[in-house]
């Protein structure tokens, strides 16, 4: 017998509602973390207030807002909380929601905040020039603003917690901008394990600012359950952890190993225990495999004169472990090592361990003050990389980093969300 506990059911808006037999998200009572009765505006659903009376376990259970249920309870019995464990999903209502409308408000919206012609082609140039700086852990790179209706939740969230940051100063009002920063500020905080732990109630009043400012640049009929919802976040993120424990993110990037494993279409699933049982079998052969592997083999690469009397016995361009890819190439090269960050140029094995030959950007200052300083999160303005080659070990790397040109010099970012899916 194997016994487990339920922690949290993971599905999108419609999706929960079905499974909880309760309205939909278009309906007057459809907020499933507070009982705010929605304002029908401009042909959409609506929830202007930011305080509601909060549903709770038992309020749910005894049904107190019985405009919100459709029927039973299918979950009658089986001790499951029907709001604690139903968090709400961040892949849909942060990225593949509030972002993508944002995004479609300056370039198709109403006129006062559409972005002229010139500017559109401007950000889409601007996008594309980011592709070599995007590290592998992105599988998808930048596309234009042509194909927005195209993105992926990936892309979408690669905009708000990376690019956007970087390059909507050059093109978006300054209260525009901040206003986007209230949200990629609080996004920022709650996917980051350690911060979302210590500041979710900070993040919260993020939020909360974000989605009244919301209602007062763009409008109350803006304000749909998409927007609304990032007001309950926080509150999930106190219950579960960090955004990337209730996200469905790992199980989108795990259908593309599933579907490599079919190779027709009779019998996927007999398909796919087969490619398990065979990678298992592999697996159990091999007994001695290192966390650590060293790939590409040169001999080109600067070796400092430290390294040298350690009795180098090898080169390589890469080095992969289980927490990151480490490159010589532009993309995967930018890592925080001692407290400095640096830019990787060659990965030397000695006798006594493996050594990273990297140089380090003289100049650091933050790169943002509103809503907070920049280094509260580690981003910083960076330029002028040091001539001197130095070497540290590869155990002594803290973060990989995200590295974009802006005005002369580069933006350095670690990345946030969870790369282990």
């Amino acid at each position: 017998m194997i016994f487990f506990k339920l922690d949290s059911i993971i599905c999108d808006t419609p999706a929960r509602a079905f499974v909880k037999n309760v309205k939909s998200h278009n309906g007057y009572f459809g907020c499933d973390k507070c009982a705010q009765q929605g304002e029908y505006l401009s042909s959409r659903m609506t929830f202007p207030l930011d305080t509601c009376s909060i549903r709770t376990d038992e309020s749910f259970a005894q049904k107190h807002n019985e405009e919100h249920h459709q029927g039973p309870d299918p979950f009658q019995g089986l001790n499951v909380g029907m709001v604690s464990q139903f968090p709400g999903h961040y892949m849909h209502i942060v990225c593949l929601g509030v972002v993508r409308k944002l995004l479609n408000i300056w370039l198709s919206g109403a006129l006062r905040f559409r972005l002229p012609a010139s500017i559109f082609n401007r950000m889409s140039d601007c996008l594309t020039g980011l592709r070599s700086y995007i590290p592998l852990e992105y599988a998808r790179k930048p596309r234009t603003l042509r194909e927005i209706d195209r993105w992926k939740a990936t892309e979408l969230r690669m905009f708000l917690l990376y690019i956007g940051p970087v390059i909507l100063p050059s093109y978006l009002d300054t209260n525009i901008y901040q206003h986007f920063m209230l949200l990629f500020s609080s996004i920022a905080i709650l996917v980051s394990p350690t911060l979302s732990s210590l500041h979710w109630q900070y993040a919260e009043t993020l939020l909360r600012m974000f989605v009244t400012h919301f209602g007062q640049i763009y409008g109350k009929e803006a304000l749909v359950y998409n927007v609304h919802s990032l007001v309950h976040l926080a509150q999930d993120v106190r219950l579960h952890g960090c955004l990337d424990n209730i996200s469905a993110f790992p199980y989108e990037n795990h259908l593309q190993k599933l579907k490599k494993l079919v190779r027709k279409p009779e019998h996927p699933l007999a398909q796919m225990l087969r490619r398990f049982s065979e990678q298992n079998t592999q697996q159990n052969k091999i007994p001695d495999r290192t966390s650590v592997s060293l790939k590409k083999p040169h001999f080109v690469g600067p070796v400092p004169n430290e390294l040298a009397s350690r009795r180098v016995k090898g080169q390589y361009s890469q080095m992969v472990s289980d927490q990151w890819t480490i490159k010589v190439s532009t993309g995967d090269n930018i890592f925080v090592i001692a407290g400095d960050i640096g830019r990787i140029h060659n990965i030397v094995e000695c006798h006594d361990g493996i050594y990273l030959v990297n140089r380090r950007f003289s100049n650091k200052s933050v790169f943002f003050t509103y809503p907070f300083s920049s280094d509260f999160l580690n981003i910083y303005s960076v330029s002028q990389l040091s001539e001197q080659y130095l070497s540290a070990k590869a155990c002594a790397v803290a973060h990989k980093c995200v590295l974009f040109p802006h005005r002369g010099g580069f933006v350095s970012m670690p990345i946030q969300h969870s790369v282990k899916h």
